[in-house]
This record gives structure tokens, sequence and C-alpha cells, in this order.
């Protein structure tokens, strides 16, 4: 069984999809945007900009922008001019990606089974919540979810999340719960955000919740995303959430961690090649903790198909963790600004020669279907 452990339905980018107005959800959608990697440009002459048409270098602060589409994709104009970046891939019409979009393209990869992740920018957390319930509900055998709350928000009614979490859970097709710590501090919707850590006795009612529903946990460790970007380095924002993490899974020893994304690998690249710092292994010295890797969505940027030069880093990531560790993910439809879905799974299932048969098995599904509950594990 081919899973692919990390992957989206995606409504309507420029609609209000649960927030009170499309622009407060475009505000939080310009902070994301402001901090990505997708390469901005002038609308009319195809020149290249940057993303201090969208965040101020000097301050971290959103600019003041007017939303609007060019040739179907979202674009932003500013001091006279419109500027865009392709962040949903230019294939997608009317920027959405609903699921029937998605199993058409599972179908034609030959990939079986899809975990659909989270993301604010894409949903207030019960619309979100909602859309992908009725995604997986439409498609109960190829399509499973994570769940989301907001995160800055769940000890101001720390019942109400758990409520919330318990009715997901009911409602099937959940496969986890997803955390943004870096959201807890940092909410994308705007606000102060909290001082206190994301793993504190605030949150303990609702950690002990997600255990007693033997919930598995996917972290996404941002470090610093969006505005953050301009203010603090990634690499060490990111090796401070897991230290954060690690402190939560000794009190939590018996939950099932997922690290989604991978590792920042933009972040640890010196001369051409990812380096990873020894402390990078600490968080996975506990048997609990698995990682995805998703190489062509941060790398795609950088290296071509099939981005051999990636695989070292993949070889020490079977070393040091192991396959039965170790899941497969895309980020499709996003993926595709770089490769097609096939590709992406090519990556594992012909390249990587270093791979067993054995060790292909269980990072293209088999530790997706254990961490999912699909099979015993």
């Amino acid at each position: 069984m081919i899973i692919d452990g990390h992957n989206y339905c995606v409504p309507q980018l420029d609609a209000a999809q649960g927030y009170p107005t499309p622009d407060v959800k475009l505000r939080s959608l310009q902070a994301e945007l402001g901090g990505h990697s997708q390469p901005v440009w002038r609308v009319r002459d195809r020149a290249q900009a940057d993303n201090s048409t969208l965040i101020d270098p000097a301050t971290g602060e959103l600019r003041e922008v007017e939303w609007t589409r060019d040739l179907g994709r979202l674009a932003w104009s500013v001091d006279g001019e419109t500027y865009t970046k392709q962040y949903l891939p230019p294939m997608l019409h009317n920027l959405e990606c609903p699921p029937d979009v998605l199993i058409r393209e599972m179908d034609y990869a030959g990939v079986d089974v899809g975990l659909l992740h989270t993301y604010p920018t894409l949903g207030s957390p019960a619309f979100f919540n909602g859309y992908l319930r009725d995604a997986a509900a439409r498609f109960p055998d190829r399509l499973y979810r994570l769940i989301t709350v907001a995160e800055s928000e769940i000890p101001d009614d720390v019942d109400a999340a758990v409520e919330a979490l318990e009715g997901e859970v009911a409602a099937g097709g959940v496969s986890g719960l997803q955390f943004i710590p870096g959201f807890y501090a940092h909410p994308t919707t705007g606000g102060e955000g909290r001082r206190d850590s994301w793993h504190g006795d605030a949150m303990r009612p609702f950690w002990d919740a997600a255990e007693s529903l033997r919930l598995p946990v996917y972290f996404t460790l941002i470090g610093g995303r969006g505005s953050a970007l301009y203010e603090r380095s990634w690499q060490q924002t990111y090796l401070d959430e897991q230290r954060v993490l690690m402190q939560w899974m000794e009190r939590y020893s018996e939950q099932t961690v997922v690290i989604t994304h991978g590792l920042p690998w933009r972040a640890f690249m010196d001369g051409g090649r990812i380096r990873l710092p020894e402390e990078v292994w600490q968080v996975f010295e506990s048997p609990r903790c698995h990682m995805q890797l998703l190489i062509p969505i941060q790398m795609g940027g950088m290296w071509e198909y099939p981005w051999k030069e990636s695989e070292p880093a993949i070889q020490e990531c079977v070393r040091r963790i192991g396959a039965d560790r170790l899941i497969w993910g895309t980020d499709m439809p996003m993926v595709a600004r770089f490769c097609t879905y096939r590709q992406a799974m090519d990556q594992f299932r012909t390249h990587c020669g270093f791979l067993t048969d054995d060790e292909r098995r269980d990072i293209l599904g088999g530790t997706a279907a254990r961490v999912m509950g699909l099979v015993d594990p």
C-alpha cells in the first residue's frame, strides 16, 4: 500500500473559509506568503521582485496591499504595481484543490491513501475540520485527516478545545492531531499570542485528552516562518522548538509523535550540501518519534529531479532514525510547482539506491499505515 503521509485538499484560497471576512483570511495568508521561498514577480513585465512587497523587511510588519487575481492566480497590488507568486501550482483552477482533483492525481500516480494535513491560512479551524471531514467521508478508503485547533486560543477555553477534539474523533476519518507550536506564540491570524510554553500547566488538560483519545500528534516545527524570518534564524528557532518537544515527550512518553515536513533542509545548507548538526537527532532518541520526508517541496527550487543531492541526508536519516520511523509525504498539490506526483514518489520507489526493499516499503507506506492504525503495529 502506497500512502502519501502529507497532502492537502485546498478550499478556494481568496474566500473567507470560516474567517469573518476574506480580508481577515488574506491577512493571514500574507504573513505566510511574505516569508515563503517561492519567487515574486511584477505582473506587467515579469520582472523579478521580492517578499518586501508583502512584508516590510525592516520591521516585519505586513504592508497594506490590495488583493486581486491575475490570470486566475492570486496577486496583490502595492504602490501602483501588481505582483504575484505561484503559491498554488499553476494547473489548479479557481485557487482550489477539491477532493476530486486530489483523488485524480492519486489515481494517476498510483497512490492508495492520502493523509490530509491542515494549515490556518487555508481556513479557520472549525471550517477546515468540517471541510476535511466531508472530504474523508466522500472517500473513506482513500483519504484520512488530521484535525486542527487554534493553538493560541486553547487555554482561553480548554474544555471547549477538548470537546472539539472528542467531537472530531467521533465524526470519523481522523488519524491524528496537527499542532503548530510556532502559532501558539505567534498566531498567524494576528494578536499577541502566548508567552507561556505550549506544554505548560494551562495546556495540560488538552494534552491529557489527546493522550486518552490515543491521537498521534503531528507537530509542525516551523521555526521562523512568515514575518518571523525577518527577525530570527530559522535554524535556531527550529532547534529551540525541538527542545521543547523533547520536554513534552518526557511527560507523554507513550504518545505517538510525527514531525511533519521533515527537517528544515534549507536552514542547514552549507557549501551546497545539507549538513545536519548532532543536536538535531536528539529528539529521535524517543522510539515513539517519527519523521516525514518531504524533499521536493523544500528543495525543488534548488535541485532537479531526482534530487540526488539530498541522498546523503536521507541516508543519514535512515541510519539515525530507521526507515520504520520515516514517512514519505509530498505536500501535494503544492509539490506540483516542481515535479509530478509520480516523480515525488519515484524518488524513493526507484532512486535512493542505498535503500533495501523493506526500507522502501516502510517509507512509502508501511510506517504511515502503522502510525495511522491501518495495520497492526
